[in-house]
């Protein structure tokens, strides 16, 4: 979302022309790959893999860990409150109520998610806060290099769906999403990670209610590769160095507009 930028401007329309042709380029992309493995092989061009692949298998109880949460809040949910959620960057975020001061937020996430995960349980995580904002990391376990794994142009699809649907549970509410980070375990699929949040950037340059909330230029190397410094040593998850860096980033985007 740009502030100053109305759905008529020329800026609007170059974004809405630039998004056509960053999907075009994804296809055409993922049928020349297709066509090429069907030429080694000998045998017919395999169809390109497209969004309605299955989400990847998660092995979180989502059950027990909602039931978690609504035990944690049994008091009553903090209503027109800022909440977090998605997979461990955001749970395992353990500073964040100190970080995002003087906001009052509250932390939901939880690790090991998908999107499919939030999606399901949307009703169950979001719709009772009644918030006025939501700050979203979903993605990152959905790009994995595992044999379940999704594309980036999928999980855009996949994260913009949610998004969507968050907005209809929260009428009210802003949507800043963070970008996926790039991590030293999954660079493999580090080509893939930058495919979905441009994807996602490109749209919620189209939606009011979203802001992309971009790390890479805090997280990554002056050169774009990856700081293994910034993470543990599963090459996955942020060290406290990671999230002083992480939380920098979106802090200079979620305090201004928020405050």
């Amino acid at each position: 979302m740009t502030p100053a930028t109305s759905p008529g401007s020329p800026r609007r329309i170059r974004l809405r022309l630039l998004v056509a042709l960053l999907v075009l380029a994804l296809i055409l992309g993922s049928v020349a790959a297709a066509l090429a493995l069907a030429s080694r092989s000998g045998g017919t061009a395999a169809p390109a893999v497209t969004s309605s692949a299955p989400a990847p298998t998660s092995s979180v109880d989502m059950a027990e860990r909602v039931a978690g949460l609504e035990k944690r809040f049994a008091g009553g949910f903090p209503q027109h409150s800022i909440v977090l959620t998605g997979s461990s960057t955001i749970g395992r975020w353990t500073s964040s109520k100190e970080d995002l001061r003087p906001l009052e937020t509250y932390n939901i996430g939880i690790g090991g998610t998908t999107v499919a995960d939030h999606l399901a349980w949307l009703d169950r995580m979001i719709t009772p806060f009644n918030p006025r904002a939501v700050i979203v990391y979903v993605g990152a376990n959905d790009i994995t290099g595992e044999a379940d794994s999704r594309s980036g142009a999928q999980t855009a699809d996949a994260v913009i769906e949610y998004l969507q649907r968050v907005e209809e549970v929260a009428p009210e509410a802003e949507l800043y999403y963070v970008e996926i980070a790039e991590t030293p375990a999954r660079a493999s699929v580090s080509a893939e990670v930058r495919a979905a949040n441009s994807a996602i950037s490109a749209y919620a340059e189209t939606d009011d209610r979203v802001t992309f909330v971009p790390t890479a230029q805090v997280l990554l190397t002056p050169d774009g590769s990856i700081d293994p410094s910034l993470f543990l040593d599963d090459g996955l998850h942020f060290n406290d160095a990671g999230y002083a860096r992480f939380s920098e980033a979106v802090r200079a985007v979620v305090l201004p507009a928020l405050e």
